[in-house]
């Protein structure tokens, strides 16, 4: 079934694995920079936000199994990501450890959020925690494109859906298990029947997450979409005028709510105020300009201004309590070696 094996050492890992021709199957890597750990992510157009540093390393692992992804994530600190999925399939992302909240409603030990073709989402988590996510193509699920349209017409409305204590286990139970066989036995990969097992389990639970789904719900609290068209509002103002220092007059006159509305409306959405949410993008692009920015011709002052920070005291404290390390140490870190923030990985290439 191998060509050859290679044997990959790193600093902090040495893995023999099987190595063939082609596209690769698996990677696992740890980071240690998170821009580095939220470019690896696949499956959707991502916008990744640091909301307070814990400790600063990352783990995914990701790996196709015929025409299936899964890739799981391991984070020592919290994140916001914003961004919308892939248009040919769907998305299942179970979580495996902490407290989220998807698209503003709270992802239980028993829920599994299923992300729908081509639609925007959000998930926050401000502790440390561990997921996985499994991409369907749309072939795999369904036989017409009438039932394509019908699934995804029904399935956006009801993304986040509760199963029985036993069922949520058994399905950890098998994504845990079925990661730590391949990391162990990355040969798996090619295995048809592994790849046949996952299939026909995976889209079992598709079918029932979407039967669930489209059960009859009572609605409480305040309707979803008046609540996504607010934030979506919000999000359209910010990325218009990416370099002005938006308060939150301007965020109650875009959106015609109240301060108070709008408040409560972040606080179900992202967990947090939206004072704190604009301090926290905003220091998020400060560091990723600073981090591609030229110390020989741009100075940590003259970002800072871009981004709103006009008391540089103020902006060093609150920068070095999210990202570790003072916005000089940032700038200064331009020439970066691999080393320094991939800890270690290994690679399966098949035809």
């Amino acid at each position: 079934m191998c060509d050859r094996y290679d044997s990959i050492e790193t600093s902090h890992l040495t893995t023999t694995i099987p190595k063939l021709k082609g596209k690769s199957l698996m990677m696992a890597d740890t980071f240690r920079e998170f821009e580095a750990y939220a470019s690896a992510i696949e499956d959707a157009d991502l916008r990744l936000m640091l909301p307070k540093l814990g400790q600063p390393r990352w783990e995914l692992c990701s790996f196709h199994l015929g025409e299936i992804h899964l890739q799981y994530g391991s984070e020592w600190s919290g994140i916001i990501a914003e961004g919308a999925s892939r248009s040919d399939g769907q998305i299942l992302f179970v979580p495996l450890h902490g407290d989220y909240r998807t698209n503003g409603i709270p992802l239980e030990n028993h829920s599994v959020f299923l992300i729908d073709a081509a639609s925007e989402f959000t998930i926050s988590v401000f502790k440390q925690h561990a997921w996985c996510s499994v991409y369907l193509p749309w072939h795999l699920l369904t036989g017409s494109s009438h039932e394509i349209e019908y699934l995804r017409a029904s399935s956006a409305r009801h993304q986040v859906t509760r199963l029985p204590s036993d069922e949520i286990a058994s399905t950890r139970r098998l994504l845990i298990q079925l990661q730590r066989m391949v990391r162990n036995q990355p040969s798996a990969l090619t295995s048809t029947f592994l790849s046949t097992l996952v299939r026909r389990e995976m889209v079992s639970l598709w079918r029932r997450l979407h039967t669930i789904a489209c059960e009859p719900v009572s609605q409480t609290g305040r309707p979803l979409l008046h609540r996504n068209d607010l934030i979506r509002t919000v999000r359209q103002l910010i990325e218009s005028q990416p370099n002005e220092s938006l308060t939150i007059d301007d965020l109650v006159s875009a959106t015609r709510v109240s301060e108070r509305t709008l408040r409560s409306i972040f606080l179900e959405f992202y967990g947090l105020p939206p004072q704190r949410y604009l301090m926290i993008r905003r220091l998020n692009q400060a560091h990723a300009t600073l981090r591609s920015a030229d110390p020989e011709t741009t100075t940590v002052t003259n970002i800072a201004a871009r981004y709103g920070f006009w008391h540089f005291g103020r902006f060093a404290g609150a920068y070095g309590k999210l990202f570790g390390e003072t916005p000089s140490a940032t700038l200064h870190a331009r020439e970066r070696t691999q080393e320094s923030f991939w800890i270690g990985g290994s690679y399966v290439d098949v035809d």
